[in-house]
């Protein structure tokens, strides 16, 4: 009968599970000792080496833990310092730095080492994204490193980051800082690199430096090289490891790919959970599951926390967002900021939990990211979400890269005459390129898109929702090109023909502007303009009628051609008799001229208006105390000349030719409604009250108090178009036409009123 064991002794574990080796746990690092000797002596040769392995090979445990140890023994003294590219390779060397040599004169042998320490803190307090803060960090970090008083190992680890996070030119120019730490005796440099990125690291270092410095690891898979990662780290401590155990794993190793980090967590759960008497045990290994379910079984404690907090599962889902990425289709770990991490309680709450089983790590101490990235692999959760999210990640960092790139070309350029700027615009994205990737990362903030009373726009309400969180150079780099063309709109500064491009180019992308198009439903998306009664308007001409003006809503937009083309492709539209009682029905509609999408319809009769009215009525199956129709002419000018303010023009007294469409514009055409967002009313939202185009009135010209359906006396038209002077754009201006007939010139836009009587 099998007795249970007294709990063990505390000691250290001597096995890092997922994390990397350090190298003052070289007394536990076993079975690399062939490939250490290799690389100390290449370095011997060449100060420079490149270990290049798959995932999972044991690349930065190797420099750390063998090499490093073996070096320090042949100088007697030996520094080392241990960083990754990152984003910016510059920041992160300099950081490095800073940690290494702490601004202290208790650290500082000499006044020199104070001031070149000082300089380098000061220029990573003052850095920026511009290629001359980068020469900062440069010089300030090639000159602390020369007032080095022994050899040092420099350890740039995960260098893929250098072509996966890094912006191409940022990466060139680091090119350059290398060159100098070459030129530095007694100072060693290590690459650790993923073999599927070799060839870039060839290209980047030059063929002959490459093949020079390049070690090629390979996964441990000999029987003797195993049990020494298995048997020597317990037997350091006086720890034993049943036999059968050792053969088990190795076994398990050789039918598991990429298995020296699963066998690494294997065995720190096993040390943990290790017999007094008989150490770490067959039985112990065979209740976790064996090798291929470790990670479940490490994992089991945080799924049962997320599994009984659903909070925590979005915090989850937002945390592997910051820490996580696919590059190239494969999903690779990020090193994570650990302080915006630690904002949201739940999040920190997770950090915590994961660094407890050992699934992050701390690379420095502002920084967290995941211990191995075979758990992108075989944690069921992680592996799920990131193929779930895999084309999300991708467009993100595609975004992330693109954007850097652009804001260091803007730093550049800050400091050069505009003739030598070398054009940062150019890097600018599209809303075609720029909108997918909004909608990318709305999806990994698990966030609800805010509504948007003026857009109607996915890609717009997913930045409305994420602006505030985007970082500075993200938030400029993807501002929506519709907003900031909309912005340039704002300014009698923009000239006419930059208003067309403006309208035409909003278009192209889809004009995202709420009024302007359709609804999900296919009809009409009118922007409705609450307009205040009780005014009295006296018509040009007939100074004995006054017409009271009772409160409507009306059309912040003439209607434009999409929306008059719902009724003209509808089943039951243009062609449906039921319209067109007491009205003139032409077999055809008019010519589609200058059809865009956001241009206001023409070759509209004022029939055509009417039965559009009709049929949008029916649609919307209004029944209540309002209808919709065409505005009376007496209602379209309270609204344009400002109610009791009584403008001349929409926007004031005088006339300026940069607020509309008219003949002085220049551009013999239609333009996109809303183009001169300043020649509305003071106040008011509505566009296009003076020129563009004619819009029809519900009422007749010569008798304006007549408003019936039928007949062929000439009907109202006010505002002027893109053909008109001055003169015939005022306010108070009337023109008309027959109601049958149309021109290039004429369109309309509708109120939602009460019945006239």
């Amino acid at each position: 009968m099998t007795h249970s064991a007294a709990a063990p002794p505390p000691a250290i574990n001597p096995y890092p599970g997922l994390a990397a080796f350090k190298p003052d746990a070289h007394r536990f690092f076993f079975g690399r000792d062939e490939d250490s000797e290799r690389v100390v002596g290449r370095l011997a040769e060449t100060r420079l080496i490149s270990v290049v392995g798959r995932s999972g090979t044991g690349k930065s445990s190797l420099v750390a833990a063998g090499v490093v140890p073996r070096l320090a023994a042949l100088h007697g003294q030996l520094g080392y310092l241990r960083c990754e590219p990152q984003a910016s390779p510059f920041h992160q060397l300099a950081d490095a730095l800073c940690r290494e040599f702490p601004a202290s004169d208790t650290t500082a042998d000499t006044a020199a080492d104070q001031q070149a320490i000082d300089r380098l803190r000061r220029a990573l307090a003052e850095a920026g994204e511009s290629r001359a803060s980068e020469e900062r960090l440069t010089a300030a970090s090639v000159d602390l490193l020369r007032q080095r008083k022994h050899p040092m190992l420099l350890l740039f680890d995960q260098f893929e980051e250098l072509f996966t996070h890094t912006p191409t030119t940022c990466a060139h120019r680091f090119r350059e800082l290398f060159g100098s730490l070459l030129d530095m005796e007694g100072l060693y440099l290590a690459l650790t690199l993923r073999s599927e990125f070799t060839v870039r690291l060839m290209e980047w270092l030059g063929e002959d430096l490459f093949r020079a410095s390049l070690v090629s690891l390979e996964a441990v898979t000999g029987e003797e090289q195993l049990q020494a990662i298995i048997n020597g780290p317990a037997q350091a401590c006086g720890v034993p490891v049943q036999d059968e155990l050792v053969a088990t794993l190795i076994v398990a190793a050789g039918a598991t790919r990429g298995a020296l980090p699963l066998i690494a967590l294997t065995l720190e759960r096993l040390f943990e959970q290790r017999d007094a008497e008989q150490g770490l045990t067959l039985q112990a290994y065979e209740r976790m599951g064996g090798l291929a379910s470790i990670v479940d079984s490490a994992a089991a404690d945080i799924e049962r926390l997320i599994d009984s907090e659903p909070a925590l599962e979005l915090a989850c889902a937002r945390l592997f967002a910051e820490l996580a990425t696919v590059v190239d289709e494969v999903p690779t770990r990020r090193t994570a900021e650990i302080a915006p991490l630690r904002v949201d309680r739940q999040i920190s709450r997770l950090v915590d939990a994961l660094r407890g089983q050992g699934f992050l790590s701390d690379p420095d101490d502002q920084h967290v990211e995941f211990a191995h990235e075979t758990l992108l692999i075989h944690w069921p959760r992680l592996r799920q979400w990131c193929d779930h999210y895999r084309d999300s990640l991708a467009l993100r960092r595609q975004a992330k890269m693109a954007a850097r790139e652009w804001w260091q070309l803007v730093a550049q350029e800050a400091g050069l005459p505009p003739a030598d700027r070398p054009g940062s615009d150019s890097l600018l994205w599209g809303w075609e390129r720029q909108k997918p990737v909004l909608l990318a990362l709305l999806d990994l903030s698990h966030r609800v898109p805010l509504a948007d009373p003026d857009f109607c726009d996915s890609g717009i309400a997913a930045w409305r929702t994420l602006a505030a969180s985007l970082d500075k150079t993200l938030h400029r780099f993807l501002r929506p090109e519709p907003l900031l063309l909309l912005d340039e709109l704002a300014s009698d500064g923009t000239p006419h023909h930059r208003r067309e491009e403006i309208g035409l180019r909003l278009n192209q992308m889809g004009d995202p502007r709420r009024g302007v198009g359709l609804t999900s439903a296919g009809l009409p998306d009118i922007v409705w303009i609450d307009i205040a009664g009780g005014g009295e308007v006296t018509l040009e001409g007939r100074a004995t009628e006054a017409f009271t003006v009772k409160p409507l809503r009306i059309s912040r937009y003439p209607i434009t051609w999409q929306q008059y083309g719902a009724f003209l492709s509808a089943e039951d539209g243009y062609h449906d008799r039921r319209w067109w009682r007491k009205l003139v029905q032409r077999k055809q509609p008019g010519e589609t001229r200058w059809g865009f999408q956001n241009h206001p319809a023409i070759n509209i009769a004022w029939s055509d208006a009417v039965a559009f009215c009709r049929w949008l009525s029916e649609r919307w199956q209004l029944s209540g105390p309002e209808t919709l129709r065409l505005p009376t002419e007496w209602e379209w000018q309270w609204v344009a000349q400002g109610g009791v303010m009584k403008r001349k023009y929409p926007w004031g007294s005088d006339w300026n030719p940069l607020r509309a469409n008219s003949h002085e514009s220049g551009t013999g055409r239609t333009m996109a409604v809303g183009m001169y967002p300043l020649g509305a009313p003071e106040g008011e939202l509505l566009a296009d009250l003076a020129g563009n185009v004619w819009e029809w009135c519900l009422n007749e010209y010569d008798h304006p108090a007549n408003t019936q359906i039928g007949g062929e006396i000439s009907r109202t038209l006010r505002g002027g178009s893109w053909l008109d002077f001055p003169g015939d754009l005022r306010t108070g201006k009337r023109e008309e036409f027959s109601p049958d007939d149309r021109d290039g010139d004429i369109g309309f836009r509708v109120v939602l009123a009460a019945p006239l009587e």
